[in-house]
């Protein structure tokens, strides 16, 4: 069988083959490479540096797949046989406690995060010990999730699958049904699970309904039936039926529009016909036609999402290339006022770092407001939790309180969490419009007519310690095989990885194993329920305390990267800059070679066209010929 997304993989080293033609040229153009800055494997040019986040995006690009549903329908059984190997529990009772991720490695390893912000190394077929329900009830080990990492064709070129947390029907609240929402919000493509026969519950009729009503592009609704069920074709077709008729409403009267699609899979079957590489039950599973929808819908949406991304940001790139080529040519033209133009550089960088304080000063004066808006929302749950418990009436009572706060608290962390990151990135956009038209005025001012000056917004979300871990992740994807795709951060894949940097963590995951963590034995052995209410009261303080300490943290964090990234870039600019002044000025020492040099910035004119040209046709066929129309 062949690898999962193996077409985008191919049109992705398509992308980067371009990347390389550019660099080759841009290094070529400059006569000599920057020099690296100290710490970091970011060159010192402004265009390298632009051309090196491309390629960071590009390598570390992971399509994320979730599978939803309640206990006992066979999540994780679906999860082992879409992947063919069994890398979460598939025991009756309800096993996965806390998030599992699941991306490729040559060697099987599972990496546990817990909430005290510690990481413990386990063997995979351990991974059991901390996921379960049975080994690690309500996560009073503190679990936030859990990274697995297995050598399986499917995942080599970029996909993650997310085995998350399932609830019984009876605690399927409106909280459960609101975070699985946010989940689906997130991922890449979504794999909704049903178990039927014998029937569809109310509860989970209506869950079902809500995901239609939310996002039905991207999901994908599977009804797991047992062989005897799945084979005997009276009872398939009425279970089909009867739910397809009711998604199909749903949608209606939620006014989406696109097809309903549920397909029918006996999960079984299909993790059988892994172990036994039955090609024929693979087929008949039903598991073989979801595995390519869900491939064929990646690679025509988000892969070619973040193909056309990745391809306009080498265009921008050659773009800036292009303007100091004029920027030499400028200089070229009359070396003999070299001089002058030197001392109009000289003032324009010094005003340059004085409107960027003022930008960068002015930009984050936002963040305020937005992190008491983001802390209000962290709190929000700490509030009725505290109402809620005043309320409990007994002690068998406060199991059932603590298992809702956790929900509820992962429910708003997440929010707070993403508002935060959406916010925070119309904040960069803002500022990266405005240090584009600061570098246009300088560059304009030394040749006019230039090309726009465009930079990436994700080069100002990007610390030189993020960049030094690409470069360690590059020599070791140098090790396998084959050029595999790189594992990033936890968020999901295409349009997030611009984002990834300034995103606030899993706050919702933190505080829901916070939750577990410190209340479990709080909980447990109380005899009296009015100590066990002062004891959880006081807990809850220390759980609201840690969470905002950790939202400020991060906050910190993200302005302190914007600073920074925005002084290299700043440095880089002018290092572009100040070079073709070095070079010009060795030039113009060789009068007899000038026209010779006039005419090799002619040639490097049209070769960053060519780039771009290619580029374009990478991703688009037809865009070579559309460019040049």
């Amino acid at each position: 069988m062949a690898e999962f997304l193996d077409s985008f993989d191919v049109e992705r080293e398509s992308l980067l083959s371009a990347l390389r033609q550019v660099e080759e040229v841009w290094s070529r153009f400059q006569e000599r490479r920057g020099l690296e800055v100290e710490g970091s494997s970011e060159s010192d040019s402004l265009i390298a540096g632009e051309l090196a986040l491309v390629r960071r995006d590009l390598q570390s690009t992971e399509f994320t797949v979730g599978i939803f549903g309640l206990i006992k329908r066979g999540k994780s059984t679906l999860l082992n046989g879409l992947i063919g190997r069994e890398v979460s529990s598939m025991h009756v009772t309800p096993e996965t406690a806390v998030p599992v991720y699941v991306s490729y490695g040559d060697d099987p390893e599972a990496v546990v995060h817990f909430a005290d912000g510690s990481v413990k190394h386990v063997a995979v077929e351990d991974v059991h010990t901390f996921t379960s329900q049975k080994a690690n009830p309500n996560n009073q080990l503190g679990v936030t999730f859990v990274e697995q990492q297995v050598p399986v064709g499917f995942l080599r070129n970029g996909t993650r699958l997310i085995d998350t947390p399932g609830l019984d029907d009876a605690e399927a609240d409106e909280v459960y049904t609101e975070r699985t929402l946010q989940e689906l919000d997130v991922v890449d493509a979504g794999v909704v699970l049903f178990l039927s026969p014998p029937t569809v519950g109310a509860t989970e009729l209506g869950f079902l309904e809500q995901v239609v009503a939310r996002d039905l592009k991207k999901t994908f609704l599977v009804c797991n039936m047992y062989p005897q069920h799945f084979h005997d074709p009276e009872t398939r077709t009425a279970v089909l039926d009867y739910v397809g008729n009711r998604i199909v409403e749903a949608s209606r009267n939620a006014k989406r529009a696109g097809e309903v699609r549920v397909y029918p899979v006996c999960a079984l079957e299909a993790w059988n016909a892994r172990q036994t590489d039955d090609i024929d039950l693979w087929k008949r599973s039903g598991a073989d036609r979801l595995l390519r929808d869900i491939e064929n819908y990646l690679s025509a949406s988000a892969g070619q999402e973040t193909l056309r991304d990745a391809a306009e940001r080498i265009v921008r790139a050659t773009d800036m290339a292009r303007a100091e080529v004029q920027v030499r040519q400028q200089l070229l033209s009359d070396p003999e006022q070299l001089h002058t133009f030197r001392r109009q550089l000289d003032a324009n960088i010094l005003d340059l770092e004085r409107r960027f304080d003022d930008a960068v000063s002015m930009a984050l004066t936002e963040v305020a407001p937005l992190k008491m808006r983001i802390r209000g929302l962290v709190l929000q749950p700490f509030t009725r939790a505290k109402k809620d418990l005043a309320e409990v009436a007994s002690l068998d009572e406060l199991d059932l309180f603590a298992s809702r706060f956790r929900r509820q608290l992962e429910v708003a962390g997440e929010l707070a969490s993403r508002q935060f990151g959406e916010g925070f990135a119309h904040l960069v956009e803002r500022l990266q419009h405005q240090l584009q038209e600061r570098f246009q005025a300088v560059m304009t001012d030394l040749a006019p007519n230039l090309p726009e000056v465009r930079l990436s917004s994700a080069a100002l979300l990007v610390t030189p310690d993020q960049m030094q871990q690409l470069a360690s992740s590059e020599q070791r994807a140098r090790k396998t095989s084959r050029n595999s795709a790189l594992v990033g951060g936890i968020s999901g894949g295409g349009a997030a990885l611009a984002a990834g940097a300034i995103l606030l963590g899993p706050i919702g995951l933190l505080g829901g194993a916070l939750v577990g963590w410190k209340l479990a034995d709080t909980i447990s052995g109380q005899r009296s329920l009015e100590r066990a209410r002062a004891t959880i009261h006081g807990r809850l303080d220390e759980i609201s305390a840690a969470l905002l300490s950790d939202v400020d943290a991060q906050v910190s964090a993200a302005i302190e990267t914007v600073r920074s990234a925005v002084e290299r870039r700043r440095r880089s600019f002018a290092h572009d800059l100040y070079a073709q002044f070095e070079i010009v000025q060795a030039i113009s020492e060789q009068p007899q070679s000038l026209a010779s040099y006039r005419r090799d910035a002619e040639r490097f004119l049209e070769a960053f066209d060519a780039c771009a040209d290619r580029a374009r046709k990478a991703v688009d066929p037809a865009a070579e010929t559309a460019a040049t129309a």
